[in-house]
């Protein structure tokens, strides 16, 4: 549904993207992750047709962004990081407003509304001002927008930055329902708000594609680089260490943290956590040693790119 070839973007002498080349599929959740400055957000407007590349092309289902733009453009819902909102509207006129310059018959154009009003879950403020709005409600309403019309692409540039936890859940699911009906992608610069979101990854770096992993390959990932933070008690931190080190492997690594008289603390990095999980339960007892604490450590998108680069 979309292929990039070749895409580059230059601002003089300065590099943003590079000899970028993905695809993606029909009915996929795509991430483009990246540090701030990778170029994510160039990428993201080239295909949105808001920026034009120094090289390179990139088609909307077969229709080329630059040669033939109001027939890719008919085919894409874009939300950029700040929606495009005017705060004077209300929700249901913006959508209308929106509507009409997308050319949805008047006659059609009430269904769609309703439609992306029940999808994104933003019935209860369709009479309210935008001004009026949460910025969780303000994403949804953003949402609403990329998705009138039902295009078959739908763009979104840092969707859940800004957001508390809990409208974070709301977005990721509301996000995970497009699947399979549109092909999107999503930019981010945090993997933990995306992770479970995406059906695989295409990692930037300083302008150029690093890696793509799908969901199941950068899960491996996560676990292998994910520490598992442990509180002992029963034993001198010498003692405790050594209990420890009875269940790694020869590349997994073991790292003391703190200690105090409650319990010792130490970081475990494994290939294989949920074997070393079963050992350290099975012995603890037997040995007179107590787990005070275990915790998984997340993953941060800097380690991923640590590995990778």
């Amino acid at each position: 549904m979309i292929q990039v070839s070749n895409l580059s973007k230059f601002y003089g002498e300065k590099r943003a993207i590079s000899g970028l080349n993905f695809k993606l599929e029909k009915g996929e959740v795509v991430g483009l992750l990246g540090l701030n400055g990778a170029g994510k957000t160039t990428t993201i407007r080239i295909l949105a047709g808001f920026l034009i590349p120094s090289a390179g092309d990139a088609l909307i289902d077969g229709k080329s962004i630059f040669d033939y733009p109001l027939e890719a453009k008919k085919k894409i819902g874009y939300l950029p990081e700040s929606p495009p909102l005017y705060e004077d509207f209300a929700v249901f006129d913006y959508l209308q407003f929106v509507g009409r310059l997308k050319q949805i018959s008047e006659t059609e154009l009430p269904a769609e509304i309703e439609k992306v009003l029940n999808k994104t879950n933003i019935v209860d403020v369709r009479d309210r001002l935008i001004s009026t709005l949460s910025l969780g409600y303000r994403k949804r309403v953003g949402i609403a927008q990329a998705i009138l019309g039902n295009p078959e692409v739908v763009i979104m540039d840092e969707p859940i930055s800004g957001l508390d936890p809990k409208q974070i859940v709301e977005i990721r699911n509301l996000i995970r329902s497009l699947a399979g009906e549109h092909t999107v992608l999503i930019s981010s610069h945090i993997l933990s708000e995306i992770y479970k979101t995406c059906d695989k990854f295409l990692f930037l770096h300083k302008g150029a594609l690093r890696q793509e992993l799908s969901f199941s390959k950068l899960d491996e990932e996560m676990s292998r680089l994910a520490g598992l933070e442990i509180g002992l008690s029963g034993g001198t931190k010498e003692n405790l260490e050594i209990f420890l080190k009875t269940f790694l492997a020869a590349d997994d690594k073991l790292q003391f943290i703190s200690g105090s008289s409650e319990e010792q603390l130490f970081l475990v990095n494994s290939k294989d956590p949920k074997s070393f999980k079963e050992k350290l339960f099975s012995q603890a007892n037997v040995s007179g040693i107590q787990i005070e604490s275990i915790r998984k450590q997340e993953v941060s998108l800097e380690q991923i790119f640590l590995e990778k680069i």
